[in-house]
C-alpha cells in the first residue's frame, strides 16, 4: 500500500522544508564566527599562559644552577686555590734566599710543603688538582673554571627562559589577532542588524508558489526589522547584546596580560635573589683574598721594622732581604686576588645568566627590585581589570534580561531600567580600560 503524498496548502503541491531567511542565516553565521574566534583566542591565550609558566620554571632552574656553581667555585674551590697560589709564589720568592740563612730556608720549606701537600691531596678534577687553570704570575683562572663547571652540567645552564617568554608572546599575539577577528564579527553583526537589504537584492517568490522562508527568528536583536514603536527598545537590546559579546573578549586579554606580568615579576625576583647570592660569593672571596694580601704586606713591614735599628750583621742583612722579598710577594698577592676575583664575562665562556648575576653590585639591586615591583604592579592592575570587567559583564547580563522581558511584554516605559544598568556596565568598562 502506497502512503499518501503530503501536500501543503490547497493547490500548492507537495510541501517543502522551510528555510531560514537570509537575515537569520547571516546572524547564525556571525554568531558562529564570534564563538569560533573566541574559543580559538581562549586556546591561544591558554598556550601563552602555559608557556609563560614554563619560562618561570626554566628561570628557577637556571638561577638555581647559577647559584650552586657560584657557591661551589667561589666558596669551596677559590679560597683553597688562592692559598695554594700564595704558598707557591711565596716559595718562589724565597727560593733565591734559602741558602743564605735559616729564616729564608725555613719559610721556603714551609711554603713549598704547604703548596705541594694541598695539591697532591686534591682530586685530579679539582681546580688545584692540575695546572689547567694555573698562571704562575696571576694565580688560578677562576672564571674559566666556572665556565668548565657549567659545561659539566649543561642541562641547567643551557636553558633559555627569555626565548620561552618570546614563544609565549607569539601565542599571545595570535590570541589578540583572534580577539580582533571576533570583535570585527561583533561589529559586523551590529551593522547587519541595523540595516535592511536594498529592494533590488530581494527576490520575489515565484508566481503561484508560497514563500518557504522562516522569518522573525532573530538570535540577535534586529532594529532594522522592528516596528517603529519597538525600534528604540530593540536598539537598546542590540547595544546590550554587543556589550555581552565584547566583554568576554576584553576579559581574555586582561587575563593574558596578568599571566605575563606575573611571570615577569617571578623571573625578576629569581634573578635578583641569584644576583645577591652569587655576587656575594664572589665579592666575599675577593675581599678575603685582598685582606690576605694586606696582611702579608703588614707582616713584611713588621719584619723590616724589627731589624731597622739592629747593628749590621749577616743575620740582619738576611732578614732585611727576606722582608724585601715578602713585600714584593705581598704586591703579587694583591694582583692575584684581583685577577682571581675579577667579574667574569662571556669571553671567559661563562653563561650570560651567570655573568649578569656575578657582575651585579649592591647599587644595582634597587633598580632590579624596582623592575620586579613594576611587573607586580602590572599584574595587579591586569587582575583588577579582569575583576571589574567581570562585574561589568554581570550588569550587562541583567540589562539584557530586563530589556528582553520588557520588550516581550510591551512595557516600553520600563526600558529605563535596562538602559541604566547597561550604562553602568559601559561606564565600568570604559573606566577599567582607560
Amino acid at each position: 500500500m502506497t502512503s499518501p503524498t503530503p501536500t501543503g496548502p490547497a493547490g500548492s503541491g507537495p510541501s517543502r522544508r522551510q528555510r531560514f531567511s537570509p537575515r537569520t542565516r547571516v546572524q547564525f553565521g556571525l554568531i558562529a564566527a564570534i564563538v569560533a574566534a573566541t574559543l580559538l583566542a581562549t586556546w591561544q591565550f591558554k598556550k601563552a599562559g602555559d608557556t609563560y609558566q614554563d619560562a618561570v620554571a626554566e628561570e628557577l632552574r637556571l638561577q638555581a644552577a647559577v647559584q650552586e656553581e657560584a657557591r661551589h667555585v667561589y666558596a669551596d674551590e677559590a679560597p683553597l686555590a688562592y692559598r695554594v697560589a700564595a704558598a707557591s709564589t711565596r716559595a718562589a720568592a724565597l727560593e733565591a734566599l734559602k741558602d743564605d740563612g735559616r729564616l729564608a730556608a725555613s719559610e721556603y720549606f714551609v711554603a713549598e710543603q704547604e703548596a705541594v701537600s694541598l695539591r697532591h691531596s686534591a682530586e685530579p678534577g679539582s681546580i688545584i688538582g692540575n695546572d689547567r687553570y694555573l698562571d704562575d704570575d696571576q694565580g688560578y683562572d677562576i672564571p674559566r673554571r666556572l665556565a668548565d663547571q657549567e659545561e659539566r652540567t649543561p642541562a641547567g645552564h643551557r636553558l633559555a627562559p627569555d626565548r620561552t617568554m618570546r614563544q609565549g608572546d607569539s601565542w599571545a599575539a595570535w590570541g589578540r589577532a583572534s580577539l580582533a577577528a571576533a570583535g570585527a564579527a561583533v561589529l559586523a553583526a551590529m551593522v547587519a542588524a541595523s540595516v535592511l537589504r536594498p529592494e533590488a537584492w530581494r527576490s520575489a517568490p515565484a508566481a503561484g508558489r508560497a514563500r518557504r522562508t522562516l522569518r522573525g527568528i532573530d538570535p540577535i536583536p534586529q532594529p532594522a526589522t522592528a516596528s517603529s514603536e519597538l525600534r528604540r527598545g530593540t536598539q537598546l537590546h542590540l547595544a546590550v547584546a554587543v556589550l555581552l559579546f565584547l566583554l568576554p573578549l576584553l576579559q581574555l586579554a586582561a587575563a593574558s596580560n596578568e599571566q605575563r606580568a606575573q611571570a615577569e615579576a617571578s623571573r625578576h625576583a629569581l634573578r635578583l635573589g641569584a644576583a645577591i647570592v652569587a655576587s656575594g660569593q664572589r665579592e666575599a672571596f675577593l675581599a678575603q683574598a685582598v685582606t690576605a694580601s694586606s696582611v702579608a704586606d703588614i707582616h713584611a713591614a713588621a719584619r723590616e721594622a724589627s731589624v731597622l735599628y739592629q747593628k749590621d750583621a749577616p743575620a740582619v742583612r738576611h732578614e732585611r732581604a727576606v722582608a724585601a722579598a715578602e713585600t714584593r710577594h705581598a704586591s703579587l698577592l694583591r694582583r692575584m686576588a684581583e685577577y682571581m676575583g675579577r667579574a667574569p664575562s662571556v669571553t671567559d665562556g661563562v653563561s650570560s645568566a651567570a655573568v649578569v648575576a656575578l657582575r651585579a653590585r649592591p647599587e644595582d639591586w634597587p633598580g632590579m627590585r624596582a623592575e620586579q615591583g613594576r611587573q607586580k604592579d602590572l599584574a595587579d592592575a591586569a587582575g583588577d581589570r579582569g575583576l571589574y570587567l567581570a562585574a561589568a559583564t554581570g550588569l550587562a547580563v541583567v540589562a539584557e534580561m530586563l530589556a528582553a522581558a520588557f520588550l516581550a511584554s510591551g512595557r516600553l516605559s520600563r526600558l529605563g531600567w535596562p538602559a541604566g544598568t547597561a550604562t553602568a556596565s559601559l561606564v565600568i568598562t570604559v573606566l577599567t580600560m582607560v
